[in-house]
């Protein structure tokens, strides 16, 4: 037991200098995150990033790794294993050294956003037209008649574009104003009348009542369940109701009277009481999203005018998308991921994109004048991009006739340049669900080469009765770093990559393969970490320290594998050494015991350790530093805010306890697995952290085959 004892503190500087390096390794990797971030380097992308079949591949692939080093061992092919290797490991190096050069050298601090202003409107917000213009309403009694008066407004402009007085009615004092704008007009309908308004000038085109006058001449309902949303296309208004049913009225150039041609039922999930926004797309496409469903109807002229009990033919619907958590925002614009520019768009391609409140981006594109107009544009759709989405819109920040996205989130929002969709700008919002943002340049911008960004927080009360815009002026040195790869320090991190590379071949002390070691794990942890969530990492965890576990006390393959690694100096290992004079160089060994070497046989290939100055150094996997770090990575990167980096923490201190369970075992001289206690450390670490923390949340990803 002494002899035991001793031999414990004997190894301690190692163990202490082992766990030094554990530290500064994942360290390191948390420190080149930010560039991976901005390179958006996920090895499966970002809807990979919780796909259980992945994670199967990875595993798949670390099982034909081990096989084809022990194959090649077993036929005494060592120099294919070595070389293979190190050119394995220079482009795993690579993945660090050049990352770290750009981190180190280049300043990519940005100049925080700030408002400068902020305008109350005392007038109700309708919807956004274009990029930059949006219509309100100012509701007014004048001699005892309720008028609405109706403005396009550009942001940064105090005075509107145009003004259009149109009537309320009273039979409807307290209705809402629902509003459906189109490529040229707007139709407006507060559930009594129906105005439709020309949005170059505001012309008032046609104004139809929701009502009409029976045989006895009193006043009927048009339809029974209300006039409830109404978009007129060249000769006819389509009215929903509140039953779910849209009907077709045919108009008459000159006249205020329609009659009525078709019926449809609309889908059974859909509900016109939870509408978010509808919009005409051109005279035979209706889009329409409520707080559950969104879709665009195909207005079709006729239908069979059938009614058995209230049924009717059901309504076409050209694409259409589900939401249990909800709908909430929309915006049809010029595609971000279009080949050309808004000026040279030949078929009317536009782009349709929808947020949710549970933090998706979904995206169709529409080319009116194909055969098939609407398709799922999955180059702009994004699975948990947010905790929740606020507000979505196409823009063109830079007038280059490309649009870029910019999605508000529960904070904050984000511009998303072009079409790699890469993040450029981040800035804060104020708070309020109902809110929508944009870029703006007025002629005063022009004039001093400025653009502004306007947030507008629609404040909730009786018809939306006024908004709160904020604003303040953007410049370059608010944008995120755009360029990833300066010259010089790319230069200098393959330079340096290469360096090490020789020193490894021509000087393989333990130093040197220490150095190469931190540096392709870091670069490992952070390429895998940042591409799969928590819940799936730990998957990988749980199978691979099963693995271990066999490969190391059942089938005793991997302690050939050490072997074969220990012999070739290979840096895909951490060496420990107990004393200075240590030299790595003279070390010919074995991990499995001594016991286990039959001494009957003459091996061929030396099993004793010959070491020339020193007797002994702790050696470890450099796997059981990158699964630990993996997950740690992991939440820095898809749990958000300090909750994320506590998380973090208590999963690193986790994994450092089952480091030191781990070292007692060593101590005693035996070989051990080291992911069971590593990864099952670092999981009741994450744990722990999330209970304190997000709760149940920290395994809620989403996660799917």
């Amino acid at each position: 037991m002494s002899d035991v004892a001793g031999d414990f503190r004997r190894q301690l500087p190692s163990m202490i200098g082992m766990a030094g390096m554990f530290v500064a390794t994942i360290f390191l990797a948390m420190y080149i995150r930010p560039w991976y971030d901005k390179a958006e380097l996920q090895a499966f992308g970002e809807a990979g990033a919780s796909q259980l079949r992945y994670i199967g591949l990875e595993l798949v692939m670390i099982f034909i790794f081990t096989a084809a080093i022990l194959m090649l061992a077993k036929y005494k092919k060592e120099w294919v294993i070595k070389y293979g290797i190190m050119g394995i490991l220079f482009i795993a190096l690579l993945y660090a050294s050049v990352p770290l050069a750009n981190q180190i050298m280049i300043d990519d601090s940005v100049t925080p956003f700030e408002y400068q202003s902020t305008n109350d409107s005392e007038a109700g917000y309708l919807t956004e037209i274009g990029m930059d213009q949006y219509l309100d309403s100012i509701r007014s009694n004048e001699s005892g008649e309720l008028i609405n008066t109706i403005r396009l407004m550009q942001w940064g402009v105090d005075e509107p574009i145009w003004t259009t007085d149109i009537p309320h009615g009273e039979a409807y004092e307290y209705s809402e104003l629902v509003v459906v704008p189109g490529p040229d007009s707007v139709t407006i309908n507060n559930a009594a009348l129906i105005h439709t308004l020309s949005l170059s000038d505001g012309t008032l085109e046609s104004t139809y009542e929701c009502f009409e006058f029976d045989e006895d001449g009193e006043v009927q309902p048009l339809i029974p369940t209300g006039c409830e949303l109404a978009a007129e296309t060249e000769d006819s208004v389509y009215i929903i109701d509140g039953a779910s049913r849209m009907h077709r009225y045919s108009t008459f150039e000159g006249s205020n009277n329609i009659t009525k041609q078709a019926t449809w039922d609309l889908p059974e999930d859909f509900r016109i009481f939870d509408l978010v926004e509808a919009e005409l797309l051109a005279d035979d496409h209706l889009l329409v999203v409520t707080d559950s469903y969104s879709g665009v109807i195909l207005l079709n002229k006729t239908a069979g005018m059938i009614d058995q009990g209230g049924f009717y033919e059901s309504v076409q619907m050209l694409i259409e998308a589900e939401s249990e958590a909800g709908f909430s925002a929309l915006d049809v614009g010029h595609s971000n991921v279009a080949d050309v520019t808004m000026e040279n768009v030949t078929n009317g391609e536009q782009l349709i994109v929808l947020g949710t409140n549970d933090g998706d981006v979904i995206a169709w594109s529409y080319s009116p004048l194909e055969s098939e107009p609407l398709n799922e544009e999955s180059r702009a759709s994004i699975n948990n991009f947010a905790e929740s989405i606020r507000d979505v819109r196409l823009t063109d920040i830079d007038a280059s006739g490309y649009t870029e996205l910019l999605i508000t989130t529960g904070e904050d929002s984000r511009l998303l340049y072009g079409s790699s969709m890469t993040q450029r700008l981040i800035i804060d919002v104020p708070e309020g669900d109902d809110v929508t943002v944009t870029f703006g340049e007025t002629t005063q911008d022009i004039e001093d080469e400025t653009i502004h960004f306007y947030a507008t927080v629609i404040n909730a009360g009786d018809f939306n009765a006024s908004y709160t815009t904020s604003s303040g002026v953007v410049d370059s040195s608010m944008f995120l770093v755009s360029v990833l790869f300066e010259d010089i320090p790319t230069i200098i991190g393959i330079l340096f990559s290469i360096l090490l590379m020789i020193l490894l071949y021509v000087h393989s002390e333990w130093y040197v393969v220490n150095t190469v070691g931190i540096l392709v794990g870091s670069g490992v942890i952070v390429m895998l970490g940042v591409s799969f969530v928590p819940t799936l990492i730990m998957v990988f965890m749980i199978a691979a320290a099963i693995y271990d576990a066999w490969a190391v006390y059942k089938s005793k393959h991997m302690l050939d594998l050490a072997d074969t690694m220990m012999n070739l100096n290979l840096p895909i290992l951490l060496v420990a050494p107990q004393d200075s004079d240590y030299s790595m160089r003279t070390e010919r060994t074995t991990v499995h015991d001594v016991d286990e070497v039959d001494e009957d046989i003459e091996p061929e290939v030396p099993r004793e350790r010959v070491v020339a100055k020193s007797n002994d150094a702790m050696l470890m996997g450099l796997g059981d530093v990158i699964f630990p770090g993996m997950l740690v990575l992991s939440t820095l990167q898809y749990v958000s805010g300090d909750n994320g980096l506590i998380m973090a923490m208590t999963t690193l201190v986790g994994s450092l306890i089952g480091y030191s369970v781990l070292m007692y075992y060593v101590g005693k001289g035996k070989a051990q697995a080291g992911l069971p206690l590593l990864n099952g450390g670092a999981i009741l670490g994450y744990i722990v952290g999330g209970l304190f923390t997000i709760g149940m949340a920290m395994f809620q990803f989403n996660i799917s085959f």
